[in-house]
């Protein structure tokens, strides 16, 4: 073959070969880019490479504090306060922690885990923490988490080192004993259907006063025999009042968390339905019992339920996840000396 034929010849096949990678290059990358999900943006930079969720965004890192290290928050309180309860309503909660509830208890511990794979946030309230077990384990999660009890025999049987360590207190809600804007979040487990609701209005402007940025919480909506869901409103209730108080729905974190009947196939019927709420405030609602196995709290607690409840008009199936963002923006947060 001719010299120059064959020179020509490996030209063409290195050109081929050069036009395949080059179109390789481009299918690939088109391709990464549309098999994201919608909820999920992919960030790379030379130092390091990390996802960005729409429920947990890059202004909402702005607006926490360092995730890092275990100061203490900011109090406006060193000595404890008078607590605002009655007697009458304390006692309650004493005897159910001596008597009622098992030991262990931790329902905030069935999705404390999952909030904090989900949600940037290290500085956190536990918000009704009980026997502090909640603490203990987003302390064991490396958070610097902190507690308020109403109850104190609560906390002195089943937690006195926390207690020594200043990590619990015992407290009223609706007069929380630290400065605005201490946590990154507040979090709380099935505690606000036990208010009563002319103190509803207090104790949710001061769970979103002292947040930096996340409120995020279980509610339960069913009744129980023992008439200690004293505040039984459906989820539009809720979102209204924490609305009022400069909060809103951090929907996209909603729907990664709450489980609906159509999670649930085939749907088990519903079963044993009662009707709570109030007509004059907010409505009543339909929430009926279907079969499906849970565990409730820790499995040292062998807590296993066969049923759960269902709230009809939506298909939420419990327990009912309640997740909001404090208003604020980044220049206010640096303002206020809390964000670094």
């Amino acid at each position: 073959m001719p010299r120059d034929v064959l020179m020509s010849s490996l030209f063409l096949i290195m050109l081929n070969i050069l036009g395949f990678g080059i179109f390789c290059v481009v299918y690939l990358n088109s391709h990464r880019l549309h098999t994201h999900t919608h909820d999920t943006l992919q960030v790379s930079n030379p130092l390091n490479s990390y996802q960005i969720y729409t429920w947990d965004t890059e202004e909402d890192r702005q607006l926490i504090g360092p995730q890092h290290g275990f100061k203490p928050p900011v109090y406006t309180e060193r000595q404890p306060q008078p607590i605002l309860e009655s007697a009458k309503y304390t006692n309650v909660y004493d005897r159910a922690w001596t008597h009622d509830y098992p030991r262990l208890s931790c329902w905030g511990c069935q999705f404390y885990g999952k909030l904090a794979e989900l949600v940037s946030f290290h500085t956190v309230l536990d918000a009704g923490t009980g026997n502090g077990m909640g603490v203990r384990m987003l302390r064991a999660l490396g958070k610097n988490a902190y507690g308020v009890e109403l109850s104190e025999i609560a906390l002195k049987q089943d937690a006195k080192d926390l207690l020594n360590e200043n990590w619990v207190r015992q407290g009223s809600l609706r007069k929380l004993p630290y400065a605005d804007n201490q946590f990154d979040a507040v979090l709380s487990a099935d505690v606000l259907e036990h208010l009563t609701p002319d103190i509803a209005d207090a104790v949710v402007s001061e769970l979103v006063r002292v947040s930096r940025r996340h409120i995020l919480m279980s509610i339960s909506l069913i009744s129980v025999t023992d008439g200690k869901h004293t505040l039984l409103r459906p989820r539009s209730w809720w979102h209204a009042i924490f609305k009022t108080h400069g909060a809103e729905v951090n929907r996209p974190l909603l729907r990664a968390l709450q489980l609906t009947n159509k999670s649930v196939y085939p749907v088990p019927s519903a079963t044993q339905c009662q009707y709570p709420g109030n007509a004059k405030d907010g409505g009543v609602y339909a929430c009926c019992s279907i079969q499906h196995v849970w565990l409730v709290g820790l499995a040292a607690q062998q807590n296993v339920r066969d049923f759960r409840y269902i709230t009809l008009a939506n298909g939420e199936i419990e327990p009912w996840y309640f997740v909001f963002r404090k208003v604020r923006n980044a220049s206010n947060a640096l303002l206020d000396g809390k964000v670094h």
